[in-house]
């Protein structure tokens, strides 16, 4: 039986996911994440603050890190209560520029009512092949996220699935397994295939696949109305939230 939900635990997970990708760096004031071989991905180069007593000193100790490195420094919530009036005026005090987001967090906690198509193929990826790469590079991400997936795909824990019609790469979606929770990411539907039902068809069968590997909670965030409907009739419900999602840059 799955422990009872956490969003402490959850959040746990989601601040550590990056590690899969990046390496981490313990620091007595928080989390810093750094890839020199993949500088423009956001995700692999931050920092996350997560002890607010000499914030200054933080803040110099994270610009000092990553400018040595020739990585732009930036840095994301710890995703804490009052987080950012705490945190943010000493950020622009340092010059950086602050962007707020209206992510918001789902869980899947009740039964998909999508209608299925029949004509897509889902398979788990384990590699990218040529045509995998060059979709991810010009509709999807860029040469950065390919890297990102490469990385991803070394660790067992990661699941891509792809999506086929007629033999051709259609969507994607992957799920990240931790303990005792589970993030849905990569999420996406190329251009000349939306319209046909493909995402709902990628996340009913990504839950389901989720269901058949372990009982993690199944968790994901979100901020485009249109996707939010599709998550919720997969069965997603948005969770309480005490804390606003923003990040920092630094050029």
């Amino acid at each position: 039986m799955p422990l009872p939900f956490n969003i402490k635990r959850m959040i746990d997970t989601e601040l550590h996911f990056p590690q899969r990708f990046a390496t981490m760096q313990n620091k007595n004031w928080g989390l810093l994440f750094f890839n020199e071989g993949n500088k423009a991905s956001h995700d692999s180069n931050h920092a996350v603050i997560t002890d607010f007593i000499g914030v200054e000193s933080s803040i110099r100790d994270i610009e000092f890190f990553y400018k040595s490195k020739g990585i732009a420094p930036r840095v994301y919530p710890s995703l804490q209560a009052h987080e950012a009036e705490k945190i943010i005026p000493a950020l622009q005090n340092h010059g950086f520029i602050i962007e707020l987001k209206e992510d918001q967090y789902y869980l899947h906690d009740h039964e998909s009512t999508l209608k299925q198509v029949d004509n897509l193929h889902v398979e788990r990826i384990r590699k990218l092949d040529i045509d995998m790469m060059e979709t991810i590079a010009v509709e999807y991400g860029g040469d950065w996220t390919i890297k990102v997936v490469e990385r991803h795909l070394l660790h067992p824990s990661y699941h891509l699935l792809g999506g086929y019609h007629d033999g051709e790469l259609a969507a994607f979606a992957s799920v990240s397994v931790f303990a005792g929770y589970s993030r849905v990411d990569d999420v996406f539907t190329r251009d000349k295939f939306r319209g046909k039902g493909f995402a709902g068809t990628m996340i009913h069968t990504l839950v389901n696949y989720h269901r058949g590997i372990t009982d993690n909670h199944l968790y994901l965030y979100a901020n485009n109305p249109a996707v939010i409907k599709i998550y919720e009739k997969a069965g997603f419900s948005a969770l309480p939230q005490d804390f606003q999602c923003w990040f920092a840059h630094k050029e």
